[in-house]
């Protein structure tokens, strides 16, 4: 199912102001999810605890994003305002972590 996190403030996406982005967790598989951890780790990263860490939350959500659109690249999410990270880290962490008790 494809949600959309609404930006406070827009972000320049393929010469096009962005002030929504689209995201599927839902359709993610688990080549994304290690696609985003490898991405992760390219940048300098480690991963210590996946529930705790809002840096890797932030490109899960990316990768979510590219699910949505595959035109956008983690690095056009990476550039979003720190608020609305924190959203995004936030609908990350809820999808995969919070809501586990399934």
């Amino acid at each position: 199912m494809v949600e959309v996190l609404k930006l406070r403030k827009p972000i320049d996406i393929n010469g096009e102001k962005v002030s929504e982005l689209p995201y599927n967790f839902e359709e993610m598989t688990a080549r994304d999810k290690s696609d985003a951890t490898r991405e992760f780790k390219k940048s300098g990263n480690m991963v210590s605890v996946q529930e705790l860490d809002p840096d890797y939350h932030l490109y899960l959500f990316a990768a979510a994003v590219k699910k949505a659109n595959p035109s956008i690249e983690i690095e056009d999410v990476l550039r979003m305002s720190a608020k609305d990270a924190g959203k995004a880290e936030a609908a990350a962490r809820d999808f995969f972590f919070l809501d586990s008790a399934e």
